[in-house]
């Protein structure tokens, strides 16, 4: 019996709440080997107060937006944004970037990973801030980078995923203080979110967030993302209409998506959603041009 097949039945015979508590605590002593190394992150806590920041994602409509301006802004690239085509010039400028990535996982090898992580390097200028994730995966992105001698030339901040949120999951402050276990989301934009608040951010603007892979009945790469192919994404799931359990998962996902997104609302009201097409309407709407040039 696999990992998982043990862990869909515990959940299905074990009542919620002791299924939470038991995955809580497998979850917690994984984290505790990396206690000290997350602690680290109170020296973020209020870094940007009163200022703004952007999150760029990878949605299609972001191919739409003229980006070059950012490069006068704060940023937070998330995963595979460094094949952009003004990548560099974003990441220019004399305010703070970040980039972040979500934890790592299967079905994605170590070989595939490090290839990825290398790729990156070349691309991520040095000044960059890292923000990485780790998880009870054992072949983690801290793993790779110690065996591999990667990133040593920027500085990272690690953050640990993996309070796990579902329909009976009641807020707790402490599952989304960076220097703590926190939860694990399905999006990295979630962790972004997160940091962004934690930073103190004012206002936080959020590009790429289209959310339409629900829609995508082609199964087309370039119809969910802004790049036609990536390395680590090159096993991504497809959604088939017809593939029925592929359908559910999806909808469940976005569900425990939203709700997280729907919790870092009430946060920071002044979360804005600058995606011109994009079904994340939990935060309003607002034209990237005017954000930039009227305010």
């Amino acid at each position: 019996m696999t990992k998982q097949q043990l862990k869909q039945k515990l959940k299905y015979y074990l009542p919620p709440v002791i299924f939470d508590k038991l995955f809580y605590l497998r979850s917690y002593i994984g984290f505790l080997k990396y206690k000290d190394l997350v602690a680290k992150n109170v020296e973020l806590k209020n870094k940007h107060k009163g200022e703004r920041c952007f999150i760029l994602g990878s949605g299609p409509s972001i191919k739409k937006e003229d980006l070059k301006p950012l490069k006068n802004e704060i940023v937070f690239a998330l995963n595979n944004f460094y094949v952009h085509p003004d990548f560099d010039i974003i990441m220019s400028g004399e305010k703070a970037k970040y980039y972040m990535t979500a934890p790592i996982h299967p079905p994605q090898t170590e070989k595939e990973w490090y290839e990825w992580f290398s790729d990156m390097e070349k691309y991520v200028p040095k000044n960059t801030t890292m923000l990485l994730g780790l998880n009870s995966y054992r072949e983690n992105i801290k793993y790779i980078f110690d065996k591999y001698g990667l990133f040593k030339e920027h500085q990272i901040y690690w953050y640990y995923a993996g309070r796990q949120v579902n329909e009976y999951y009641q807020f707790n402050k402490k599952d989304i203080d960076i220097t703590n276990m926190i939860w694990s989301a399905n999006t990295v934009s979630i962790y972004a979110l997160i940091f962004a608040i934690y930073m103190g951010f004012d206002e936080i603007y959020l590009l790429g967030m289209d959310h339409t892979q629900i829609c995508n009945t082609n199964n087309s790469q370039n119809s969910i993302r802004f790049y036609n192919k990536a390395k680590h994404q090159s096993k991504e799931l497809p959604l088939n209409i017809s593939d029925k359990i592929i359908q559910v998962n999806q909808y469940l996902s976005r569900y425990i998506q939203w709700k997280q997104y729907y919790i870092l609302s009430k946060l920071n009201p002044n979360i804005y959603n600058c995606s011109l097409e994009s079904l994340l309407k939990l935060f309003l709407f607002k034209e990237l041009k005017k954000v930039l040039y009227e305010s």
